[in-house]
């Protein structure tokens, strides 16, 4: 992870995420395009996670420092769950942790249905992987054999795989069925990050 900076446009007022190496050359709003000057950047030091509470589905910004200082929801005062969502790896899904790891996930999870005997799935695979690590702390990608956990298949009515499933606030938000591309994947999730 590069280091970046917060930069406040003078003009429009526009909040900007400059990446340190660009800092020495010309840095140009996003909004307006007009340089900044040094004085309106103050360096990004944390890293905030946006972590939903698992009793009353409320969502929580916690420092990613001080997850482990017993983060509560601001709501109900419940202890928010915050183990592995920071790992970057997919987790796998069965029909018995299937509660925990997705229902009461703290994150917005991206469930990938496959099965050992579809060759496209060995195709998707390494890009369910590739994308596990670079959504981590954002979203949480989770696998599910169908063959070994058809209760789940016949549940969402999985008919074919690769399938991909979105779930938030422990509901089933999308079904996509097929190989879909890793950026299209990110730009469907990002409405519940």
């Amino acid at each position: 992870m590069t280091n970046a900076y917060i930069c406040t446009c003078p003009h429009c007022g526009t909040k900007n995420r400059i990446p340190e190496n660009r800092m020495a050359t010309t840095a140009r709003c996003g909004r307006c395009h007009e340089s900044f000057s040094p004085q309106n950047v103050h360096k990004q030091e944390e890293v905030v996670l946006t972590l939903r509470c698992s009793n009353c589905r409320t969502k929580n910004r916690v420092p990613a420092a001080k997850l482990n200082a017993g983060a509560k929801c601001g709501r109900c005062a419940a202890a928010l769950q915050h183990q592995n969502v920071l790992t970057g790896t997919t987790v796998m899904v069965t029909d018995a942790n299937f509660h925990q790891t997705v229902v009461d996930s703290p994150l917005p999870v991206l469930l990938y249905a496959w099965s050992t005997t579809c060759p496209v799935c060995t195709t998707t695979g390494p890009q369910v992987e590739q994308m596990a690590s670079e959504t981590k702390g954002k979203v949480r990608v989770a696998k599910l054999n169908v063959e070994a956990n058809p209760h789940l298949a016949t549940t969402y009515n999985v008919l074919s795989v690769p399938t991909f499933l979105i779930f938030d606030a422990g509901k089933l938000k999308e079904q996509i069925p097929g190989a879909v591309p890793k950026h299209d994947l990110l730009y469907k999730m990002a409405r519940y990050i």
